[in-house]
């Protein structure tokens, strides 16, 4: 079994989002019909055996390797008669390519694959999962909130079918240093606008702290989160003005309010992350991985240094403060261990095993009821209660050429926070590379 010792974070710098896999399918070269046939029944002679059972294979990120083999081990599923390989995943170009190769010969080399909302939109559409709702009990759905029904409906199906299961909702959520906002005797911000004032109370150029930081890197994430705060879709031509808005307020955080660090546009998550555990950061939005990011530093940590507060609210209203991303399970169409595929994939969304899957690893944390109700208060679960129960996490913003859409805004908006085009040429090309994709 492989066993690879990398981050969450660091897996996702160079993994990528995936080109488009209609197109990788359309170039990739089809085997030969005698090849396939022996390719599938060595397959199959390899992976089940005669008495139904078998090796199924599931690809997960580097990060859940060990969690997936312990929960595995733990709650039993061995006694269903298969064993299970649990496997990496590769980057992204690697996976969209192995996949593809999977269709085309009739078979992968895995049979479930945990996998996230970019990937999503592009393997759906290239026709490599199973739908997976007559596996499902009928009840099952009744565990899901709201929130995580939209999210369902909009990321995990496609053409009437549901492709891929939730396992984890990961809300963005504001981190405070809330021993230096007690010293100062204000409380974390409740808008925009004292976001912004926060500069005037944390910032100390000389001494490299500042009111707040971002890893822009990714700048798509927070420039979503933005846009979504101001009332809009920065995918949506139609909410241009929302983007607008979204990005002015971005660039006045750096430039004019003398809030973020300018050096952020450079960071990644980790040197964000790195930065607020070194004293240099009075607040920040993230994903909930900075809660055991803050914890593991030793000798640093106290509670009161990484409090999580609600999301400030923007010009679109409270409904919009933050959205979640997440990552879920679908069946290959080319599983060698078709059977096994959808009895391992039963055991990791039954309604018995998810909220025990929580509490083995955050990596499982969603706001289906079960979860809540077996997780209570530890850990991020309070703060995602929280959340759910403010009525604020929205729907990511959707594309269905996300990746391609992400890149083209996130090229246009860079260049106009790094001062090498002014806001309406920034605007005009957003719109005209995302009238582009429409063609």
């Amino acid at each position: 079994m492989k066993k690879v010792k990398l981050s969450r974070r660091a897996f996702l710098r160079f993994a990528g989002f995936a080109a488009t896999g209609a197109a990788l399918a359309a170039c990739a070269p089809p085997a030969a019909p005698q090849q396939q046939a022996a390719d599938a029944a060595e397959s199959t002679e390899n992976s089940v055996d005669s008495a139904g059972g078998g090796e199924v294979t599931i690809a997960v990120g580097a990060w859940a390797l060990d969690s997936h083999n312990e929960l595995i081990d733990k709650l039993g599923f061995l006694d269903s008669g298969f064993t299970v390989n649990v496997e990496v995943l590769p980057s992204g170009e690697q996976l969209s390519a192995s996949l593809t190769a999977g269709i085309a010969s009739g078979t992968s080399p895995y049979d479930v694959l945990d996998f996230e909302d970019g990937q999503a939109i592009t393997f759906s559409r290239a026709g490599f999962f199973q739908p997976l709702d007559d596996l499902l009990e009928p009840d099952f759905w009744d565990d899901f909130p709201q929130t995580l029904l939209d999210v369902t409906d909009l990321w995990d199906r496609y053409e009437g079918n549901t492709f891929r299961i939730h396992h984890n909702f990961e809300a963005q959520y504001c981190w405070y240093r809330k021993d230096w906002f007690d010293a100062e005797g204000i409380n974390p911000p409740t808008t925009w606008e004292e976001v912004a004032a926060l500069g005037e109370v944390f910032t100390d150029e000389a001494n490299g702290v500042w009111a707040t930081e971002e890893g822009l890197q990714v700048l798509s994430v927070f420039q979503g989160y933005l846009t979504r705060q101001a009332g809009g879709n920065y995918f949506d031509v139609n909410d241009s003005d929302k983007w607008e808005m979204a990005l002015q307020y971005l660039y006045n955080l750096i430039y004019e309010d003398n809030a973020m660090n300018p050096a952020a546009l450079q960071k990644n998550y980790d040197q964000q992350n790195a930065d607020y555990t070194s004293d240099k950061v009075a607040y920040m939005r993230q994903w909930p991985f900075f809660y055991d990011v803050a914890r593991a530093k030793e000798g640093w940590f106290e509670e009161e240094k990484a409090a999580v507060t609600m999301p400030p609210v923007g010009p679109g209203g409270k409904s919009g403060s933050t959205y979640a991303a997440g990552w879920g399970y679908g069946i290959l169409k080319s599983a060698p261990n078709q059977a096994g595929a959808e009895k391992l994939l039963q055991f990791l969304v039954d309604i018995e095993n998810a909220g025990q899957m929580a509490l083995i690893d955050t990596w499982y944390l969603s706001n289906r009821a079960s979860v809540l109700d077996a997780v209570g208060d530890r850990g991020m679960a309070k703060h995602l209660r929280e959340y759910t129960d403010a009525g604020i996490i929205g729907n990511r913003p959707f594309h269905a050429k996300f990746s391609e859409a992400s890149t083209k805004l996130d090229e246009a908006a860079s260049a106009y926070l790094t001062n090498q085009i002014d806001l309406a040429e920034c605007l005009s090309q957003g719109q005209a590379a995302l009238a582009a994709l429409e063609t």
